[in-house]
């Protein structure tokens, strides 16, 4: 009997040891651990899709005064609403050369279709910004997320818009790469492999928190459906465009108003050279840079043949470093190109103009309000 209760004794003390290190070794309350705080972060998600829902509106529109005219022609946007005066940011390509317009709320107490005033318009990021017609009552708007130019690849991400006419439809996917841009370098996106279809156009990309991070506009596919290659322009872009088109109704980027290929190569060195055969060989530099194209309207004091190497005394190795230097500046600035002239060093200013937006040559292939390819960059372009 004294030896089954001193057994006993020894397995209560073993139970109170292995307690005592379990706390302290092992503790698995929700309050110290950070996998069961991800997890139960991860039921909110519910509840945030409830509260975005309320600020992505359904856009409808036909090139077409009257949409019954030719229903083939009439295609679904999405838009959110991004302050609290009601102003909804959608795609560009959403709203050109359209003659019908209207607009949904996702709000069971409220059945009425409104008409929009196109306020803004950024054809280069394909933005545009909406204020809705005859809307009294507050709606909830979506706030954008910090330092959306720091977003990480395999962040977690989703979206909410109406792909093939599917009203409110969420996917989610992650960042696939946060180094990409459209059209211009100026316009930077995210790349993401959340399903983005049609309808999904001028919709949230969206964080965790339901916070903006860019707004859907892009996909690159053979088929035009989703391939798992979407791009959203940057929260960062998009948010200053929005306050350029509030304050005067467009973005206006600068640029110095050339022609220029990036010498990134020998190869592009020597395709130069053969293409102006009457300027000496070493008046194109064997260095990186970006070499001026003889153009009609180059600015005073650069000449043809020029190559840029430095912006304010940045130096500056390509088109893309060039672009990012340029847009620290405003319109009407001037800025000092440190340049390489017949194998000379020298400084000129120039007074940055307003970038020349070709909007028809950039939306000709619009396809039923498709978001087209990515357009690949050029070895030519007016930065």
């Amino acid at each position: 009997m004294n030896k089954l209760k001193l057994f006993s004794l020894m397995c209560f003390s073993l139970l109170l040891s292995l307690s005592s290190c379990s706390s302290t070794l092992f503790n698995i309350s929700g309050k110290n651990n950070n996998v069961l705080i991800e997890a139960r972060s991860e039921l909110k998600l519910e509840s945030i899709i409830k509260l975005v829902k309320k600020s992505v509106v359904l856009l409808t529109m036909s090139p077409n005064v009257d949409p019954e005219v030719n229903k083939t022609q009439n295609a679904l946007c999405s838009g959110v609403v991004v302050d609290d005066i009601g102003h909804i940011i959608t795609n560009f390509h959403c709203i050109y050369q359209q003659n019908y317009i209207k607009l949904f709320y996702y709000d069971k107490d409220d059945w009425n279709v409104y008409d929009v005033n196109v306020i803004g318009l950024d054809p280069l990021a394909d933005l545009a910004l909406l204020k809705v017609i005859g809307k009294k009552s507050p709606t909830p708007y979506l706030k954008f997320a910090d330092n959306t130019a720091e977003i990480e690849e395999g962040m977690e991400v989703f979206t909410l818009g109406h792909p093939m006419g599917m009203a409110w439809t969420v996917t989610k996917g992650i960042i696939s790469s946060n180094e990409r841009y459209a059209r211009h370098p100026y316009v930077k996106t995210l790349q993401t492999d959340a399903a983005i279809n049609t309808g999904n156009s001028g919709g949230p990309l969206l964080n965790m928190k339901g916070e903006i991070i860019g707004i859907n506009a892009l996909i690159i596919s053979r088929i035009k459906e989703n391939a798992g290659v979407g791009m959203a322009i940057r929260g960062d872009i998009v948010k200053k465009s929005l306050e350029s088109m509030i304050e005067i109704g467009k973005v206006e980027r600068p640029a110095v108003g050339i022609m220029i290929s990036e010498l990134a190569d020998p190869k592009t060195r020597d395709k130069l050279i053969k293409e102006y055969p009457t300027i000496k060989p070493e008046s194109v530099p064997s260095t990186l840079g970006l070499y001026i194209r003889p153009d009609d309207n180059i600015p005073k004091g650069l000449k043809a043949h020029d190559t840029i190497i430095g912006v304010n005394d940045v130096m500056v190795n390509s088109g893309l470093q060039f672009s990012d230097e340029l847009m620290k500046y405003n319109v009407g600035d001037q800025v000092t190109l440190t340049l390489i002239r017949e194998r000379r060093y020298i400084k000129v200013d120039v007074t940055l103009k307003v970038f020349p937006v070709p909007v028809e040559q950039l939306y000709k292939n619009r396809n039923q309000l498709i978001p087209g390819p990515v357009l690949p960059e050029k070895k030519e372009k007016k930065p």
